[in-house]
């Protein structure tokens, strides 16, 4: 490849590195909304503790990732994948998967679930709101 053909490529690569730490700082973003919400710290979610409420927050953390954020690919865009939310919370993408059927499985049946979830991304869209005001 000479320098004229790699120049469009690595712009599209740099791009996708722009889209990708943006992304990645949205899902931090989600985690520490969760953290609050559930009266932990992010670093507490990160660690391997197996008590049900921290658990809990962490499955929460992992669904909203999972169903809210989305991964820019060339062509169209994906749910934001099970290996970065596992590599953010110090897990494997098994668990991660694991984490995120439970939540949706559980929204069904449980009423309190879904409230906390609308909490949390009501809290989500008014950093937004006023990150925008704020630029």
């Amino acid at each position: 490849m000479n320098t004229t053909t790699q120049q469009p490529y690595q712009e599209r690569l740099a791009a996708l590195r722009r889209l990708q730490t943006r992304e990645t700082a949205e899902a931090r973003r989600i985690l520490r909304a969760v953290a609050c919400y559930y009266g932990f710290t992010p670093r507490q979610l990160r660690r391997p503790g197996r008590q049900k409420d921290l658990t809990e927050a962490r499955q929460v953390a992992m669904y909203l990732m999972r169903a809210d954020l989305r991964w820019p690919t060339w062509s169209r865009t994906m749910p934001f994948p099970l290996v970065r939310i596992a590599r953010l919370l110090k897990r494997d993408h098994a668990t991660v998967s694991h984490g995120v059927a439970q939540i949706a499985a559980r929204l069904a049946t449980n009423s309190s679930l879904r409230w906390a979830l609308a909490e949390i991304r009501a809290t989500l869209n008014d950093e937004e709101e006023q990150a925008a005001r704020a630029a």
